[in-house]
């Protein structure tokens, strides 16, 4: 080995043997989603962990999971379910089992499973769901991303509506075989199966892409296995890395998009994580995918002899197909070398235990065998593929068609090798006559065929196709309400259960156009309804008939108004009785006006014609009128021939008025009525009556005055008498002005508008002097103007 080499393969196994001590070590894994096909939206979920073996992780690993599905266009949860362990703990083979224990390559293989029922109407979004599982952590010695010992997974898978224009999309997602264990020699092309198939035939694309981290909490502490909606995270890579060149090379690593191949001629040391996406396709459509996680070891491989295996079948040495009948088998020899390691393989992937030079075949396959040097790290032989066809090892019943709880028959189809004949059996009974490669039946059962190979006299026996009727489709009808019967000027909305469509029928006549589960039933009938199934079987209910409800006439006594709420309570009447009375003031069937208030109270009595129907309804006003109150003045003083309107302030909404007297007014029943050119005195008298007949009443008595009077003296010395100018009548002129000068016409006081504060006998506080002062008195703009004088004396 050269000094170099060496150098760097120590140096990759120093890197390499810690990897056993630290972290849980998950290597990769995906989901798969399988159809059972017995009943619509059964499904086993599958989630494929790899692991190192050995290490923490593997040992503590949970024998149990929780995964999510969620709505993609929303990622709205729709529901979480539990995973269990299956089986043991399942070895990854290596061809050179050598190599791989000296750079710790021990992978296992931990499958997951549930049987999971999702409601196909539940299931309808035209935008899919998907299913996430997380686990935690990765690798510590990954070479080619961040933080990989906190960095965790996320398995995702996507698929489609369950119930597609109301029929059921059965659907299951790519299976993925078993893989061998490899290593990638630094420099030499390599390739890898990677690629899966479809249950339902649809094509299969694939990609690279980034692998998903954890959501979430991550690390020794953080949350093991979370459910979280997505979008999840992706890892992160290092510079100089990226889905199409998460391991360098020349070709980086890539994937045929159609066979799912990887390839790559590595041209550097390391430990790479790398993803790729398997997408789903129907008739052009794509209808779901899944994302499958793993990782590759590249290793600096000494340059050694390859090895150059030879193989054979036992006795055909020179031929490489063999033709043999079920239960028979072939000798497959390889030359021996006792420097050698020996790893078989069936359809390229490495078959367990099968390390010695010659292998015993009993199943159809391509067999061939992969020779390494023992104790050296070297690149491996490769032999020639040898083809062994087991005859009816391909037999197989296909069915098409369904049995519905009475009806149906479903097709059979035994398939094979050419050139055979063909004999039916049902529940270990010979069915005579049935030769042919196909049956059908409409009889539930278990099924199958023996298949007579003509040439070589081969029989074989097809697997079992069990039949099984599905449960009677028992449709019924409810109606919204409870009741079979609709309200007065109501409809009814019937809903049908127990199928997927609907075909509805009233007095036995159909009705078009609807194949809803509901039905508003608008008149009276007899309605049933035949309901489909998810598998196109059909049932009718048992008749359903829909009365009408006899609609209530209602009524309610009138409501006597009172005067304020001190009044007391009024029994109501309503027919016919038995309803409910309600409003302000309601105590059961009493009216209680200090409790209502005053008001004009809306009173209803609902009588229902039948307990699911809306009520029928009475209404009546209750008033509580307010007592109705006057503001009027006890007196007023005018002067005679004065025109003027009484303008009382009314409260309690009287309607009705009447003054008495009615002399000198316009209009006795006013509520503001006009005096005119009044002469004398005179008292009025006015009642006020609001709608309810709650009344009130008030006077009010007027002085006449004809004039105003001036005295011709007064003196304001503080005796106490004569103080002040006093003007008998001036009250009844309030317009009056009453002004005073001295001799040389200068004005000594002036009232202005009405005679409010009299004079004094001061001016600006001075005492005005004794003597004679001449005035003027204005006292309505119809009367002359009043003039004089006046004596002050102290």
């Amino acid at each position: 080995m050269h000094i170099f080499t060496l150098q760097r393969l120590v140096l990759f196994m120093i890197l390499a043997f810690p990897m056993a001590a630290k972290g849980t070590h998950q290597v990769g894994g995906h989901i798969e989603m399988k159809a059972l096909g017995n009943v619509a939206g059964h499904y086993r979920i599958t989630v494929i962990n790899y692991l190192e073996d050995g290490t923490r992780g593997a040992a503590n690993q949970s024998t149990i999971g929780t995964l999510g599905i969620f709505r993609k266009r929303d990622n709205a949860l729709m529901t979480t379910f539990m995973v269990q362990q299956t089986g043991s703990r399942v070895p990854i083979v290596y061809a050179n089992g050598f190599c791989a224990a000296q750079r710790n390559l021990k992978f296992i293989v931990l499958t997951y499973e549930a049987d999971i029922q999702l409601p196909p109407g539940n299931y309808t979004d035209t935008q899919g769901y998907y299913i996430s599982y997380q686990t935690r952590n990765r690798n510590a010695g990954i070479s080619n991303i961040n933080g990989p010992s906190q960095t965790g997974f996320t398995f995702y898978l996507e698929f489609p509506a369950i119930q597609q224009n109301n029929q059921f999309f059965e659907n299951s997602s790519p299976h993925f075989g078993p893989i061998n264990g490899e290593y990638i020699c630094l420099g030499d092309a390599f390739t890898f199966p990677f690629g899966g198939t479809d249950p339902d035939g649809d094509e299969l694309r694939y990609s690279m892409i980034t692998p998903l981290n954890q959501k979430g909490a991550t690390g020794q502490n953080g949350t093991t296995n979370p459910v979280s909606a997505g979008p999840y995270p992706d890892i992160t890579w290092l510079a100089g890395y990226d889905a199409n060149d998460a391991i360098p090379g020349n070709p980086s690593l890539r994937i045929d998009s159609q066979t799912g191949e990887l390839s790559v001629t590595a041209t550097q040391l390391g430990l790479f994580v790398f993803a790729i996406n398997v997408e789903e396709y129907r008739n052009g459509v794509k209808i779901g995918e899944v994302r499958r996680d793993f990782q590759f070891l590249v290793i600096d491989c000494p340059p050694q002899t390859t090895p150059d295996p030879a193989v054979q079948i036992k006795n055909y040495p020179k031929q490489l197909t063999t033709t043999i009948c079920q239960g028979d088998s072939a000798i497959l020899i390889a030359a021996v070398d006792p420097n050698w390691n020996y790893q078989w393989r069936k359809n390229d992937i490495n078959i367990v235990g099968a390390t010695n030079p010659t292998l015993a075949v009993r199943e159809s396959g391509q067999y061939s065998i992969v020779v390494s040097q023992k104790a050296v790290c070297s690149k491996v032989g490769n032999s020639e593929v040898i083809k062994v066809d087991v005859i009816g090892s391909d037999a197989r019943v296909s069915a098409t068609g369904h049995l519905c709880a009475t009806t149906g028959s479903i097709k059979l189809v035994a398939t094979g090798v050419p050139d055979v004949t063909y004999q039916w059996y049902k529940d270990n009974q010979l069915l005579n006559g049935q030769i042919t490669d196909s049956l059908r039946t409409p009889d539930a059962g278990k099924y199958w065929a023996v298949l007579t190979y003509r040439t070589l006299g081969c029989k074989a026996r097809t697997d079992t196709a069990v039949l099984d009727r599905s449960a009677p489709v028992l449709p019924s009808i409810t109606s919204s309400s409870g009741f079979n019967r609709i309200c007065p000027n109501s409809s009814l909305p019937l809903v049908g259960s127990g199928g997927l469509l609907y075909r509805w029928q009233k007095d036995d006549t159909s009705i078009s156009n609807n194949e809803s589960s509901q039905l508003v039933a608008s008149s009276p009938g007899t309605f049933v309804v035949t309901a489909t199934d998810i598998y196109g079987c059909e049932g009718t209910s048992s008749p359903v008939t829909i009365t009408s409800v006899t609609p209530v006439v209602v009524t309610l006594d009138s409501i006597p108004g009172v005067c304020g709420p001190n009044n007391p309570a009024y029994t109501l009447t309503g027919n016919p009785p038995g309803g409910d009375f309600a409003g302000a003031g309601i105590e059961t069937d009493a009216f209680v006006p200090e409790q209502a208030g005053v008001g004009n109270h809306t009173i209803t009595y609902t009588v229902k014609p039948a307990p699911e129907c809306a009520g029928t309804v009475a209404t009546r006003i209750a008033v509580v009128a307010p007592i109705p109150t006057i503001q009027l003045a006890d007196s007023l003083t005018t002067y005679r021939g004065n025109t003027f309107s009484l303008n009382p302030v009314y409260t309690g909404d009287p309607v009705q008025f009447q003054w008495t007297s009615a002399t000198y007014l316009d209009n006795p029943t006013a509520a503001n009525p006009t005096i005119a050119d009044i002469a004398d005195d005179i008292t009025y008298t006015v009642d006020a009556t609001n709608s309810t007949g709650c009344a009130v009443k008030d006077t009010i008595h007027i002085t006449v005055f004809a004039r105003a009077w001036v005295p011709d003296a007064f003196s304001p010395n503080g005796d106490g008498q004569n103080d002040v100018l006093e003007l008998p009548g001036i009250a009844a002129f309030p317009d009056a002005v009453f002004t005073l000068f001295n001799r040389w016409g200068e004005v000594v006081y002036s009232s202005g508008k009405g005679y409010t504060n009299p004079f004094d006998g001061t001016l600006n506080g001075t005492a005005l002097p004794t003597g004679v002062y001449a005035y003027t008195l204005y006292t309505a703009p119809e009367k002359p103007v009043t003039r004089g004088r006046i004596l002050l004396v102290r």
